[in-house]
């Protein structure tokens, strides 16, 4: 019998498991077909981008196919009802999640700074004092970003005026309202002039820049180690298809130490994906993302960047996921594994 046919022990193994079969292109070999839910397609997701384009899934016997969920309420539904193997998106969304009753675990960080920033017109001042009467767009909330500004605003004086934290007043004078849009939406919303200020992520902060805009607040800077964006699989996954999600965390994590060592490779991934935006600009954001730390070493959750999300912001901003217990959301045997024998990978 041919090398490249499976057997029939393998082939119902891989039935048993869950998994869909498929071969890699040009080595006839069996390949585990794995759906991958992303919240939102963003350039801080470079790891995840740099794993599929550099072929490290494929070492790994993975064939990932990442789909564009466009919310993280739908990214983790999709785990959750068998439609994705992973999902990548804010960390607390995880969490909500098994307080509804759905098994499903962090495995660990793929975004490890608050990385959105607030984008504003021209003029306006960078003191969140003179925001009185402005507008913000932010994604909908609940959301880790939201989280973000509302902690902002509390911390120059605002105090909560609505039940859903969107409408924040000051000592005096008029309040400032949160506008929500669709995550990713948020660069085109501020174009359109819905309101001088919003939040961004990159790509959208740099091409925001490039037409004129101005970041005038760095959440990363304030911040530091921050549980920002999380992988997460459901526990029958981390009991029932172990195989699967450590060869997936060991591709990351491939992805994550090539990146440190090959800034301008992994650059080259984000111009290559980004190709109708101007590549000077996506190079330098690529390269500002690894710099800052957004981009992480590996997969492996410090609690000093859990708790500053889970145990600060998110508590001084009452998420609904605030104080959720670190060893109840997380599962990061996969990511310590991988982080201890992954140290050095080949430049491609």
């Amino acid at each position: 019998m041919s090398k490249t046919l499976m057997t029939r022990r393998s082939f119902n193994a891989a039935l048993a498991a869950g998994a869909t079969l498929t071969f890699l292109p040009g080595t006839g070999r069996a390949a585990v077909k794995i759906p991958a839910a992303e919240a939102v397609e963003t350039m801080y997701y470079l790891p995840l981008y740099v794993a599929k384009a550099k072929g490290f899934f494929e070492q790994e016997g993975l064939d990932v196919n990442i789909f564009n969920a466009q919310q993280r309420t739908i990214a983790l539904r999709a785990i959750v009802a068998g439609d994705a193997f992973t999902y990548n998106g804010d960390p607390a969304e995880p969490a909500l999640g098994r307080m509804r009753g759905a098994k499903c675990k962090n495995i660990g960080v793929l975004v490890n700074r608050a990385v959105q920033v607030v984008l504003a017109k021209k003029g306006v001042s960078k003191d969140p004092k003179d925001w009185k009467g402005e507008k913000i767009i932010v994604p909908r909330p609940p959301h880790t970003a939201v989280s973000l500004i509302q902690m902002l605003l509390i911390d120059n004086g605002y105090t909560k005026a609505d039940a859903d934290g969107l409408v924040w007043k000051p000592k005096s004078g008029k309040s400032v309202h949160l506008l929500p849009v669709i995550a990713g939406s948020e660069l085109n919303a501020l174009i359109a002039g819905q309101a001088k200020l919003s939040l961004t992520n990159e790509p959208s902060t740099s091409i925001g820049v490039s037409k004129g805009f101005v970041p005038i607040a760095s959440f990363s800077e304030h911040f530091g180690p921050f549980f920002f964006t999380s992988f997460a699989v459901m526990e029958d996954s981390i009991k029932n298809k172990h195989k699967e999600v450590q060869a997936f965390v060991n591709a990351i994590t491939k992805a994550m130490v090539y990146g440190h060592k090959y800034p301008e490779k992994a650059a080259e991934v984000a111009v290559a994906r980004y190709n109708k935006a101007d590549p000077k600009v996506i190079h330098a954001a690529a390269l500002r993302i690894v710099a800052q730390g957004a981009y992480p070493k590996s997969m492996v959750v410090t609690k000093q960047a859990y708790d500053n999300n889970f145990n600060k912001l998110l508590k001084a901003t009452g998420h609904p996921a605030a104080g959720y217990k670190f060893d109840e959301l997380m599962d990061l045997s996969f990511a310590e594994k991988a982080a201890s024998a992954i140290t050095d990978v080949k430049q491609g």
